[in-house]
């Protein structure tokens, strides 16, 4: 017998639990609710697990891997796009001959497996259906059984008036392998709502086994605590970590050796993980704190959940609160009526909550302030609205229309009347809503726009650096999150817009102190159509066409679904390049899954290349902006390696020298064995790019790069075409380049520090480095015996960054080692 766990959806009712783990991996006594159900599966003797993913499935890999860990061998399988229920398990097709169970991945239960699966062996049927009684039965399909077992009637998520039972489908099936041949492959098809009527119509008897014990389907924050208050209160049968041991009025259960000082109440069951410290006079009643967590003396805690690396302040004072990973709460804060607060949230000293409130996640709630309603983002609790010349949220949550309209009236409002701006998406419908939000309250500040509808980034920006806009704005999806939506800010000439005009647009943002026009003053837009052809013209004449052309290139290009497939491909074509294209067109489901698919989309051109013996392979990220590179013999180069394979090109073209511009942490290999390359190094943040002309090329980022000579942006498909002149002028192949750059070694690694510590550790490094040659430009970077070592605060995120270089890998190891351990220690101290 074999199981098959559902573990791939978004947890979209539960958010925000689910900001940045799957729902499977929210934790319940300190573990992933997935790792409870794997147990239970092995303990009715099924070993033999393939779990379907879908968002985040890295995170669930990651953790469980070959399953060996927790005495279980495990198989994945992701699929490309949303099959439903039932057409996600046809996939699994080839894995499933013979009878198998399928369950959800995030449901907490203690039903007796064993029963059902004999229950199912008992009826010979091709299908069996778990089933329970609920009060409210209106979330789940309602289900009547004659009194054999045999399914009469069946209706997914009924109203009210709809209602005809209150036994419901759990959502525990045992199939028989034949049923999947009921399952159309490639299209969406649910088990529920299609496979099991489907059943019902053909008149074949399925059966429905009605189950005693504790079943509860986790969708909301509310059903997460109430979840966790029947496991503490022992109504479910799942085994507690640690040891216990009787403290008080109370039961503690404890994992490495926790130490309780004297005057600690406990009442009720507390479970407390690795690591954890409890400071004295605390009083803790039902509570369960994951490793690492702090509670301060004097604090109060009463049906409260802690994950990981919380910080509870002296007398603070908690009930039916869930606080996620790295929340800081500080002294004296009361949070008495019940609050989910997501992960990375400050909340400052005094601090109080009104009744269940919701906190997403990185927020910042000022000392004393009282929070009366959830925070998202754009509510004045969060002391910034820009990171980087982009706004970015959760679409229709903390970015809503609402949200958007505020911010084009606010931008509106620092433009001239009368002046025009170029606004452009992607394709997705999110993009669309919140452009369309935005453009009213642009219109009202009697600002114009010109609409460019869907196009990709380089070509807005393109237009922009030629006449008739004094700002762009750009509505896509983030690059980190399918779910989020990114605005992007430019100025008349292109370049991401300056700190100064951010707080420009925060501050009218925040206080709403927007420019209102008269009713005959308010803008207009005007679509632009010609743009396509402006930029297309603009690219060839930059190309040296004849040059490319000479060589005859065979090119795979993998376009992400992206909004380049009505540019890049024609253009290769006119440069006499042979070209096979991947995922040109635009599939909003797809896009969805790209980002946790590039590497895979990546590794898949490599192959074809080689397949093909194409000359070169290109991945361009969706927006046009990014470019990875896969050379003639289909290894999938690094973005440090693409750089200096880009470099060593330019040097070799120009021989009369060329101006590239780079960050501080790009690897240095071949700066002092390359003469012609006049290298400037610098701080990106904030890069005036418009004003860079002379430079042959100018980096700002991992795989971003921009050619002045056409578009001082980052431009993904103008990358490709300029190495196809460089390698055409060369008389070179892609993998002789590579195999001919100096031996280097670059890793890069990330260390959690918190923001209020990031000076502190700088200041450290600083000093660390008087008696060594040190650039101080961007970060610290320290020179040591032909290698270096930069260390960089993260502007946003609560992490320092660590770039080691060195000739040789052991070198670059212990380089990287000896100052992660110092960093450490500077944390500690």
């Amino acid at each position: 017998m074999k199981a098959v766990l559902m573990a791939g959806g978004f947890g979209t009712r539960i958010q925000p639990l689910t900001h940045s783990v799957p729902k499977p991996m929210v934790p319940l006594l300190n573990r992933p609710m997935m790792e409870h159900i794997v147990a239970r599966l092995r303990g009715a003797g099924i070993a033999d697990l393939v779990v379907l993913l879908y968002y985040m499935p890295e995170v669930i890999q990651d953790h469980f891997g070959d399953g060996s860990r927790f005495g279980v061998r495990i198989e994945y399988v992701v699929p490309d796009d949303d099959y439903g229920t039932a057409g996600a398990v046809k996939l699994a097709e080839d894995r499933l001959g013979e009878p198998f169970l399928v369950m959800s991945g995030d449901v907490i239960t203690d039903f007796d497996l064993e029963r059902i699966l004999s229950f199912h062996r008992d009826k010979a049927a091709p299908a069996t259906i778990t089933l329970t009684r609920v009060p409210n039965p209106l979330q789940f399909g309602v289900v009547i059984t004659d009194g054999d077992g045999r399914i009469l009637r069946f209706l997914e998520k009924p109203g009210w008036g709809e209602v005809f039972s209150d036994t419901i489908n759990t959502g525990i099936y045992v199939l028989e392998p034949e049923v999947l041949g009921r399952i159309p492959a490639g299209q969406p098809f649910d088990f529920s709502k299609d496979l099991f009527p489907g059943f019902l119509e053909d008149e074949v008897p399925i059966y429905g086994c009605t189950a005693t014990g504790y079943w509860r389907d986790v969708g909301d924050p509310d059903s997460y605590r109430q979840a966790v208050r029947d496991v503490l209160a022992g109504k479910v049968q799942l085994p507690f970590p640690g040891q216990s041991r009787a403290v008080g009025r109370g039961t503690v259960w404890t994992e490495g050796g926790v130490d309780l000082p004297g005057g600690v109440e406990i009442r009720g069951t507390v479970v407390l993980g690795s690591g954890v410290s409890v400071g004295g006079g605390a009083r803790l009643e039902d509570v369960v704190a994951g490793e690492g967590c702090r509670i301060g003396p004097g604090a109060s805690l009463e049906n409260t959940v802690l994950w990981r690396s919380v910080t509870v302040g002296a007398e603070a004072s908690l009930r039916d609160a869930v606080l996620c990973d790295r929340v800081r709460v500080g002294d004296g804060v009361r949070i008495d009526k019940g609050a989910v607060v997501a992960e990375g949230t400050e909340v400052g000293a005094g601090a109080s909550f009104e009744r269940d409130i919701l906190v997403w996640p990185d927020k910042k709630v000022e000392a004393g302030s009282v929070l009366a309603a959830n925070l998202v983002w754009g509510d004045k609790w969060k002391k910034s609205v820009f990171e980087g010349a982009a706004v970015e949220g959760r679409t229709n949550v903390e970015l809503s229309p609402e949200f958007a309209a505020k911010l084009g009236a606010a931008l509106g409002s620092t433009l001239s009347r009368g002046s025009a701006i170029l606004v452009g998406r992607d394709y997705l419908k999110a993009s669309r809503m919140l452009k369309r939000a935005f453009l009213g309250g642009i219109l009202s500040t009697g600002v114009n726009v010109h609409d460019v509808k869907m196009l990709p980034v380089p070509v807005q920006r393109y237009k922009l650096a030629s006449f008739g806009e004094v700002a762009g704005v750009y509505f896509q999806q983030s690059p980190t999150n399918s779910r989020s939506t990114q605005i992007v800010f430019h100025d008349g000439e292109g370049n991401e817009i300056d700190t100064g005009l951010e707080k420009s647009i925060e501050r009218l943002f925040f206080k709403e102190n927007f420019r209102r026009v008269d009713h005959g003053e308010v803008g207009e837009i005007q679509e632009l159509g010609a743009v396509a052809d402006f930029y297309r013209e603009g690219f060839l004449r930059s190309v040296a066409a004849d040059t490319v052309r000479s060589r005859r290139f065979r090119v795979v290009l993998d376009l992400g679904n992206g909004t380049t497939g009505e540019y890049l491909p024609h253009l290769l074509n006119t440069l006499g390049c042979q070209t096979v294209v991947l995922n040109a067109y635009p599939d909003e489901r797809r896009l969805m899954r790209r980002m946790y698919e590039a590497d895979h989309a990546v590794r898949q051109v490599g192959e074809i290349v080689q397949a093909l013996g194409a000359d070169v392979g290109f991945y361009v990220t969706p927006g046009g902006q990014n470019l990875r590179l896969v050379d003639d013999r289909g290894r999938v180069r690094e973005d440090h390696e693409t750089l200096l394979f880009v470099l060593r090109l330019m040097a070799a073209t120009h021989p009369d020298g060329v101006k590239v511009f780079l960050p501080v942490s790009a690897p240095r290999a071949l700066d002092e064995v390359e003469p012609a390359l006049r290298v400037t190094r610098g701080k990106t943040a904030s890069l005036r790019t418009s004003t860079m002309h002379e430079y042959g090329l100018v980096v700002e980022a991992d795989g971003k790069y921009a050619f002045p000579s056409f578009l001082h942006a980052p431009d993904g498909m103008f990358a490709a075409a300029r190495i196809l002149e460089l390698l055409a002028r060369s008389s070179l192949r892609a993998s002789e380049v590579f195999d001919a750059l100096p031996a280097y070694r670059y890793e890069r690694r990330e260390i959690p520090c918190p923001v209020e510590a990031k000076g502190r550790v700088m200041r450290k490094m600083s000093e660390d480095s008087v008696d060594k040659e040190a650039s101080f430009v961007d970060g610290v970077q320290v020179r040591l015996d032909g290698g270096s070592v930069l260390l960089l605060p993260d502007p946003y995120r609560p992490l320092v960054h660590l770039v080691v270089e060195a000739p040789e890998t052991a070198r670059a190891v212990q380089l990287g080692q000896l100052y992660e351990d110092k960093v450490r220690s500077w944390l500690a101290g």
